[in-house]
């Protein structure tokens, strides 16, 4: 009561949500905060270590955890075994039922194994792409940028002859212009550009001198 009056709108200490009341911050920490720090379902058998809820999927591909699953399926399946034996060791009068005691334990313990054996495979495929893949990738990223630092030069070439053939358009267009101002009988002619314009602006000069 005291909480609910004095300390009401009580934030989660991980994700920072409002509660109230109060009474209903202890439930939403433990079963709803995605931001909780909680340990892994596997901590008895070597996956020690904080997690944050969010990224238990995340946790769970980590080689820490397949090694922690591997340990927890070679003992359940170990303890299996045993019973099994202690059953197979144990007198029992009626046949029927001790087929129906041991026939559960081998069924587990056959699944069991293959979930090992699928395990072992997917833990070794992964190393086997990692040691593959990984010098592929290097290799293939050190061929792109080879072919980088080799086509630089080419673009720089590219370019110096596109200024020299701008150079030499300049030029051809200089010399064009020359040719248009050569008399061939005497008389020299020569080509005026914006001859309007210019016309217009003495016109304005002499117009304002007089």
């Amino acid at each position: 009561e005291h909480l609910n009056q004095s300390h009401s709108n009580l934030r989660c200490d991980d994700d920072h949500e409002q509660f109230n009341p109060v009474n209903k911050i202890n439930e939403y920490e433990v079963s709803q905060c995605q931001q909780r720090v909680v340990n892994c379902i596997l901590k008895n058998f070597g996956c020690n270590g904080p997690i944050i809820r969010t990224k238990m999927k995340d946790h769970y591909l980590t080689e820490q955890h397949q090694h922690a699953v591997l340990n927890a399926v070679h003992q359940q399946s170990s303890q299996l075994n045993d019973r099994q034996t202690d059953i197979d060791s144990t007198e029992v009068t009626n046949a029927g039922v001790c087929d129906a005691d041991t026939a559960q334990p081998e069924e587990v313990t056959e699944r069991l194994s293959i979930l090992v054996r699928d395990t072992e495979t997917l833990t070794s495929d992964e190393q086997r792409l990692s040691h593959e893949l990984l010098p592929t990738l290097a290799e293939e990223l050190s061929k792109v940028k080879l072919s980088v630092e080799e086509s630089n030069p080419f673009l720089e070439g590219v370019q110096h002859n596109q200024d020299l053939l701008n150079q030499d358009l300049s030029s051809l267009q200089e010399k064009i212009n020359d040719l248009q101002c050569v008399s061939h009988d005497g008389t020299l002619i020569w080509k005026i550009t914006n001859f309007q314009e210019k016309m217009s602006k003495l016109n304005s000069y002499f117009y304002a001198k007089w």
